[in-house]
């Protein structure tokens, strides 16, 4: 009697499971060393907006103080706009040592605004600036500072006219400046008498005035006075801070001396724009 006896299944499966494991095997393998579908796609060149942007309207600007008064002044002229720059906003800066502002402005500039231009800023003493920052448009431009201290000038001086020979003198005595205003002064007193050691009354004298010396105190652009005295002839305003005074004949202060004096009184103002009045001068 033939007994059949069965085979073991697990014998049948073992090699069949470690074939099918292999070949898993190598599918994987060949799966990670494929490159990805990613890296096989095409790539475009980069597109970039494009931006039209113009350049500085000019490589440098020079900035210098405008006209001194008392120590201050209250305007900057800058140089060097190009042509370019018509049309553009000018934004000025002074500033000190330390880096602080000392005042600024802005001014748009004519459309067809080329060379130099006058910017009116706050009341400034240019002596303080150390620099000066400018842009044009949106470009910060480079820019200089230039300030010429006025030839040294005594604040208040006495000149004889009528002699050649220079043996008669005058002086101003007793000058005094008060000041008043808030919160800053803006007018003064000024007074001054006119004496000379002449034996006779025949001095003829006239006053010259530094207003940009600080003593007095005010950056004064109008001016009244007494009747003692008038302007010299040929004197304007381009002639500022320099004022010249004389005598007025016809109230007998023309001549000094023998023991007369004059007095003179002045009142100064500082007008921040063009304003009436200024019986002596107005140069608002």
């Amino acid at each position: 009697m033939n007994i059949h006896r069965p085979v073991a299944r697990s014998a049948k499966l073992a090699p069949l499971t470690a074939a099918a494991i292999l070949t898993l095997f190598v599918v994987l393998l060949t799966l990670a060393l494929r490159p990805g579908s990613a890296a096989h796609l095409p790539l475009e060149p980069a597109s970039l907006t494009h931006a039209s942007v113009a350049g500085r309207c000019t490589p440098h600007v020079a900035a210098a103080a405008g006209g001194v008064s008392g120590g201050k002044a209250t305007t900057v002229e800058v140089t060097g706009l190009g042509a370019a720059c018509g049309g553009q906003e000018l934004d000025l800066t002074l500033y000190g040592d330390d880096g602080d502002a000392l005042t600024s402005a802005a001014l748009s500039l004519a459309a067809d605004a080329q060379g130099s231009t006058t910017v009116t800023v706050p009341a400034y003493t240019p002596a303080d600036v150390a620099g000066a920052a400018a842009t044009v448009g949106t470009w910060g431009v480079p820019a200089s500072w230039t300030y010429t201290p006025p030839v040294s000038a005594p604040m208040v001086s006495c000149t004889v006219l009528n002699d050649p020979t220079g043996t008669k003198t005058c002086e101003a005595t007793d000058v005094r400046v008060d000041a008043w205003g808030y919160p800053e002064p803006d007018n003064y007193n000024f007074y001054a008498t006119i004496t000379s050691p002449s034996d006779s009354e025949d001095v003829e004298w006239q006053l010259t005035l530094n207003l940009a010396d600080p003593g007095f105190k005010v950056n004064a652009n109008v001016a009244d006075s007494n009747n003692g005295v008038t302007l010299a002839p040929g004197w304007s305003c381009s002639a500022m801070p320099m004022l010249e005074l004389r005598g007025n004949a016809d109230v007998n202060t023309r001549f000094v001396g023998g023991g007369k004096t004059v007095t003179v009184w002045l009142q100064g103002k500082a007008a921040s724009g063009p304003t009436d009045g200024g019986g002596l001068f107005n140069c608002s």
